[in-house]
C-alpha cells in the first residue's frame, strides 16, 4: 500500500530484513501488514494514499 510519510525528520524502517528510508512528504509503498506501518499509521506519522483505479481511454470511432 502506498502512503505519505507525515515525519518532520528522516528515518529507517526494518521490515523483514529490508530497509525503508522515510523521508519528510515522501510517497513510499510499505507493506501494510508489518506491525511497525499499523504503528506508524496510528501515530499520525504515515497517511494512507487512495488507490488509483486506471480509467479506461474512451476511444472514438473516427469512421
Amino acid at each position: 500500500m502506498r502512503y505519505k510519510v507525515k515525519l518532520t525528520y528522516p528515518t529507517i524502517i526494518l521490515i523483514e530484513q529490508k530497509e525503508y528510508l522515510l523521508f519528510p512528504g515522501q510517497e513510499v509503498e510499505l507493506p501494510e501488514t508489518a506491525e511497525v506501518v499499523k504503528t506508524y499509521e496510528g501515530l499520525g506519522y504515515l497517511e494512507p494514499l487512495p488507490v488509483k483505479q486506471k480509467t479506461k481511454k474512451e476511444v472514438s470511432d473516427a469512421s
